[in-house]
């Protein structure tokens, strides 16, 4: 009795790819892993198809890949991945350097309220004192002369914190915020009368920093077509607030906002240029690389300016 072929018959299946036994009396080839000639693998990468031994294997959502091609998705997904205006990775997630220097000033702090000789002693800038203790450019930006100097300045610095972060990226983003701190009191030392009492003075808080932040924020702003009037009016009404208030460091705001913008603008300037068709990656290193450029080149700056200050002093 016929039965129905449903349209196919077995005289028109194709011809076998490759041996299905024995040829010539040896014995059929086996497969064997690419990288690793000596092992043999039945196991094919989903996406190549060649054998992969256990060591090359990686396992996916869609099956088995084998390195290379592992390799490959990861760069391609890399070089479509969202980037900042400044090339650096684009972050959805909280913001974590500006929580992590929250949580610095914070914890100095408290150390001011345990122990306050201790803490003050060794973080706090003083020009006099500036070449011995170089550290305390930087640790005098984590230290508050009271509650309400440290509520004001980690409000300003969670607001801007926000916004430049994932603008900037975390990386870029820091960078210009120790930048600034750097500058306000490489301001103070510069500025500073040594025959005055501005000389032994000490100095203490974020605000260089987050003067800087105020500047990088109207870049930035400025630059992605967004509204300048609000932080305008902010960064105005602070400065003459700077000016006009006894017992607050006008050099130390000032140099921050200058270093800070200085800093920005360069980014923004001499960041590569995009083209059609370039790999992206290599973008985002070359820019990486020239803005590490700029940020040595501010610190290095601010270097020179303490160097010349320190030649020009009176002698003894």
């Amino acid at each position: 009795m016929d039965r129905p072929s449903y349209g196919y018959s077995a005289a028109d299946a194709p011809p076998p790819q490759g041996p299905v036994g024995p040829v010539g009396g040896g014995p059929q080839e086996q497969p064997v892993c690419p990288r690793h000639p000596d092992r043999v693998s039945y196991v094919r990468c989903k996406r190549c198809d060649r054998p992969a031994c256990p060591d090359c294997q990686r396992p996916t959502d869609v099956g088995v890949l084998c390195v290379d091609c592992e390799r490959e998705l990861a760069r391609a997904q890399a070089s479509t991945r969202p980037r900042t205006a400044m090339g650096g990775r684009m972050r959805t997630g909280a913001p974590v350097v500006t929580y992590a220097l929250i949580a610095l000033c914070v914890l100095a702090y408290l150390g001011q309220m345990l122990a306050p000789q201790i803490v003050e002693q060794l973080g706090i800038f003083a020009p006099f004192r500036a070449l011995a203790m170089p550290w305390t450019f930087l640790t005098a930006g984590f230290l508050h002369g009271g509650i309400m100097h440290l509520a004001l300045n980690m409000y300003a610095l969670w607001a801007m914190g926000q916004f430049l972060e994932r603008s900037l990226g975390p990386a870029r983003f820091a960078a210009v915020y120790f930048v600034s701190m750097l500058g306000g009191h490489t301001a103070v030392y510069v500025l500073a009368d040594p025959m005055g009492y501005s000389w032994l003075t000490g100095t203490v808080g974020a605000s260089g920093g987050v003067f800087g932040l105020f500047a990088a924020a109207f870049i930035v702003n400025r630059r992605m077509g967004g509204q300048v009037a609000q932080i305008g009016v902010l960064i105005a009404l602070n400065l003459v607030i700077t000016f006009t208030v006894p017992n607050i460091s006008w050099q130390g705001h000032l140099g921050g906002l200058l270093l800070g913008a200085a800093l920005t603008a360069g980014m923004y300037a001499l960041r590569p240029k995009a083209v059609a068709g370039q790999d992206r990656q290599a973008l985002a290193r070359r820019s990486a690389i020239t803005h590490g450029a700029l940020v040595v080149a501010a610190v290095v700056l601010c270097a020179v300016l303490v160097a010349v200050k320190t030649v020009l002093l009176p002698g003894p």
